[in-house]
């Protein structure tokens, strides 16, 4: 009795493992597959991180339907735009099998996508009015630049918010100062207002929320009902 028990707990364990690894060698394979997929989209010089969460992998896969799938694009540049530390989590991804493991993603579609990426500020600069700076002040962002009244042409400083415009950012400035007098924001809110346009984004998506940081602005998107195959759609 004692020896049928050993020899059942023998072949759970031998099963038990066989099974675990070929968890790991399936979610492996279907990740390697995805990254390459996600690579040629756009047309990068390197392999984003791909990360299948949930277990086991197999019942998902099984299934046809995956919890959340991660996507650590990192650096690339789109229409002119380059995009730093960009990641993608794809929720509640429906795929066949197939598709999954051979990295066909032509069938697969998200519930959701969210999105960050950071905007460098040389790139911000390229849609700022001309001759005018942006730059982060802390937590804060300033918009410097010349800027003439009555034939008389001084440096103004902007302190400026950001906010999210669809899949644009608007800059709008909150103070302005010209060598520390405070300017009447009437007279130059038109001339430090601008919208940046952000490309690369995944289909559909809008961007939701706008941070400033020290390299850039931290931007965040949401999307729904997206098609992995559609990720670089502009």
């Amino acid at each position: 009795m004692r020896k049928a028990f050993v020899i059942c707990l023998i072949l759970l364990i031998v099963f038990g493992g066989i099974a675990i690894a070929g968890d790991i060698v399936g979610r492996r394979v279907a990740q390697n597959e995805i990254a390459k997929n996600v690579a040629s989209q756009y047309s990068l010089d390197h392999t984003p991180d791909v990360s299948i969460k949930g277990f086991p992998f197999l019942t998902q896969a099984i299934d046809g339907r995956y919890d959340e799938i991660d996507i650590n694009v990192g650096d690339l540049t789109q229409q002119g735009v380059h995009l730093t530390d960009t990641k993608v989590a794809l929720k509640g991804v429906t795929a066949p099998m197939s598709d999954a493991m051979h990295g066909d993603s032509s069938k697969m579609v998200a519930e959701t996508a969210t999105s960050t990426a950071t905007v460098g500020y040389d790139d911000v600069n390229k849609s700022a009015p001309r001759d005018m700076k942006v730059s982060a002040a802390g937590s804060d962002l300033q918009v410097r630049g010349p800027y003439t009244v009555l034939g008389i042409t001084r440096t103004v400083t902007a302190t400026v918010s950001v906010q999210p415009s669809g899949r644009s950012v608007r800059v709008v400035p909150q103070s302005v100062k010209a060598g520390g007098t405070t300017v009447p924001l009437g007279l130059v809110r038109q001339a430090f207002s601008f919208t940046m346009s952000v490309n690369g984004l995944p289909l559909n998506t809008r961007i939701t929320d706008v941070k400033v940081e020290s390299d850039g602005l931290r931007v965040s998107t949401t999307a729904q009902n997206v098609k992995l195959d559609s990720l670089n759609v502009r």
